[in-house]
């Protein structure tokens, strides 16, 4: 059973095809779905969310996924907690916290709060979503659980004792321009980085399903 959870759960992650590009333009505005499918397992799933964001990218929001493939709780981290003899189906939701809107595509991020299996509370994650007509062209969607950045050296002047430069932060914006939204200084501290790193929209592959409804708009 919990290799049949595994195996959803890849495939349902999505495919970097390029190296990760910062995007600079964001719009304010709301995303929201509802859909039920099957996959290669034939084992029903559903995935819920909703956000609604700034013209920063600053967002609101949740995701909730429902798998009726089961596995049996055990105790991995050894803290004394008993097992559980009966299989329980998987779900896990997450809060978010960013995102990023193009034309019907957007891309959502934040950290799994909650899960029936517990390794994945505190993962953070990225949701793709593509609002279609729904008929013709599908509705499409995928997500992927980003890795923890590692830790290393802070950046610093051997001659400046005091050398705060690595940790300053701006935001970059056109000053002949007023409708400039802008983009925000890079993050220079190892190990600090707060959500998931920013990729093109385009470079994506979504998830494939043997069945599938619901529908997923998205507002600017």
């Amino acid at each position: 059973m919990l290799k049949k959870l595994c195996t959803s759960l890849l495939v349902l992650c999505l495919v970097f095809l390029a190296t990760p590009l910062m995007i600079s333009a964001q719009v304010a505005g709301t995303v929201g779905g509802k859909y039920k499918f099957i996959m290669e397992d034939e084992l029903s799933k559903s995935i819920e969310f909703e956000a609604q964001s700034d013209e920063r990218g600053s967002a609101t929001g949740f995701m909730l996924f429902t798998d009726d493939a089961k596995f049996v709780v055990q105790d991995p981290d050894g803290d004394g907690e008993p097992p559980k003899d009966e299989p329980v189906a998987f779900f896990m939701k997450a809060e978010f916290d960013a995102m990023t809107i193009d034309k019907n595509r957007a891309l959502i991020s934040g950290v799994v709060k909650d899960s029936s299996h517990r390794s994945y509370i505190g993962k953070w994650l990225q949701l793709v979503i593509e609002d279609n007509d729904g008929v013709e062209v599908p509705d499409r969607f995928v997500w992927s659980f980003c890795e923890p950045e590692p830790g290393g050296w802070i950046p610093s002047d051997a001659e400046l004792k005091d050398d705060q430069g690595a940790f300053m932060s701006w935001w970059a914006t056109d000053f002949e321009r007023k409708d400039d939204i802008g983009i925000p200084s890079p993050n220079l501290i190892p190990g600090l980085l707060k959500a998931c790193k920013a990729h093109s929209l385009q470079s994506f592959d979504f998830a494939e399903f043997l069945k599938g409804e619901g529908a997923i708009t998205i507002k600017q």
